[in-house]
């Protein structure tokens, strides 16, 4: 835990700096503030992307962000002038950042660095056509129908999306294909991936354009954090509550907040509150989804109070949100439950398969490659875990899903043999694998492996 928390904070520090530099620059350059918030929103989103982590991936953002600023740049003034058409263009783009995974690691990272802006467009004050003639609002006045709560997985897998998806070729030698004969005749993870966000982008601009023409943004926003980087029904489902308690949470305390005499409007102190609320966003983001939407709600919030208008105050507008938000989970849920789902027991099948792996290959021997590996493999494991390490947490029950209860055997069993193991505890770990495709018999051979690695007796 303490190296998870400097990890974090460390993290948090570098990231604030990036975002003050970048607003400072911004600035600068154009002394409004929707040019400053995109910058720091592209910031957030590629801090959370991970793409920055090693030398290939800084070159290629640093090289690929700008193009692709630009196109985003090019969508924003479409959905101003021509908001069908840039609706159109917006639900291709992300289409293709997702669909991009399936063809390797390059083409995921341009997906990747794809999603970024088309978030960050949302979340940023740009201006959107409201009604009567369109026209840009003036500078400095935040459009009630941008703004948004969280930039989660711009790309995904909470990292590079759906990393079944995202990478096809990675480890496809031990891989497994858990899926029955009728489903392996049907796409492949990131084309249904890919279909169900165009989907889900079309039913929300549509709904949005008809119903909320003047807060519409929201309604897409909570669409794309909710459903990038889908691992499965469950994991949409727990994505969609912890938005929603998040944002109302920091609903909340943003009303609170705002009540005191020197808090809201453009001021040093908000100023000074916003970029620690940011800092402590980022902090606690890797220690769960619910607290990211509940301070990053307190920072939209915060701006919002910028140019909020005294007649209708910001209590109405952040009612709106929370319906706003609670449709949009909706959408994203019912079109990945219904429309060409991915099942979360096949998402966890694979993740686990490459952990026995692994620690297979860990235990045959032991150097820092293997070590690096298994470490790799358990992140991948870690991703799809949340909603049944909540399920037990809420229901202190031990039993409950049978995926939940795969992924804690494996844990335990890859703390077991981390620092080596026998050779009876090699096989049992090849027959675990080897029921990875019958999940009747794969609890039983989970706990057979796990009591080898301990040295228990047969």
């Amino acid at each position: 835990m303490a190296a998870r928390i400097r990890s974090s904070l460390a993290q948090a520090v570098v990231t604030m700096l990036a975002i003050l530099a970048t607003v400072a620059l911004s600035l600068l350059i154009a002394p409004e503030p929707g040019p400053a918030v995109l910058g720091a929103m592209l910031c957030l989103s590629l801090s959370r992307s991970q793409l920055e982590r090693d030398w290939r991936g800084r070159i290629e953002a640093g090289i690929a962000l700008p193009f692709i600023g630009l196109i985003s740049a090019g969508v924003g003034l479409l959905l101003l002038n021509l908001r069908i058409v840039g609706a159109v263009v917006y639900v291709l783009g992300m289409f293709l950042s997702i669909l991009l995974r399936r063809f390797g690691p390059v083409p995921r990272r341009i997906g990747a660095l794809l999603a970024l802006p088309f978030i960050a467009l949302l979340v940023a004050p740009n201006p959107v056509a409201v009604d009567g003639p369109r026209r840009v609002r003036r500078a400095g006045a935040r459009p009630r129908g941008s703004g948004g709560l969280r930039l989660r997985d711009p790309v995904p897998g909470r990292g590079h999306g759906h990393p079944d998806a995202a990478a096809p070729g990675a480890r496809r030698s031990r891989g497994r294909d858990f899926r029955t004969p009728f489903e392996r005749g049907r796409l492949d993870p990131s084309t249904r991936l890919a279909l169900q966000m165009a989907l889900s982008l079309a039913l929300a601009f549509t709904i949005g354009f008809l119903f909320f023409p003047d807060r519409w943004a929201w309604i897409v926003l909570t669409v794309v954090v909710v459903a990038v980087g889908n691992a499965g029904r469950a994991d949409v489902l727990y994505k969609g509550i912890q938005r929603l308690v998040g944002a109302a949470a920091g609903t909340v305390v943003a009303l609170l907040g705002l009540s005191l005499p020197s808090i809201g409007g453009p001021n040093l102190p908000t100023v000074i509150v916003l970029l620690l609320i940011v800092f402590v966003a980022v902090f606690l983001r890797p220690f769960g989804y619910l607290w990211w939407a509940l301070f990053f709600t307190l920072a939209l919030t915060l701006l919002q109070s910028f140019a909020a208008e005294p007649s209708t105050g910001l209590g109405p507008l952040l009612g709106e949100r929370l319906e706003e938000i609670a449709l949009g989970s909706a959408l994203a849920l019912l079109v990945a439950w219904f429309v060409l789902p991915l099942r979360s027991e096949n998402t966890v099948r694979r993740r686990i398969a490459t952990v026995l792996a692994a620690l297979q290959e860990r235990l045959a021997e032991q150097t820092p490659e293997t070590g690096a590996a298994l470490t790799a493999a358990e992140k991948q494991l870690a991703r799809v875990a949340p909603p049944y390490d909540a399920w037990r947490r809420i229901f202190r029950r031990a039993t409950g899903p049978r995926a939940g209860l795969w992924i804690a055997t494996t844990r335990d069993s890859v703390e077991l043999g981390r620092d080596g193991g026998s050779p009876a505890a090699r096989t049992a770990l090849g027959e675990a694998r080897r029921t990875l495709r019958n999940p009747a018999e794969l609890q039983p051979a989970l706990e057979r492996a796990r009591a080898a690695l301990a040295g228990e007796p047969e």
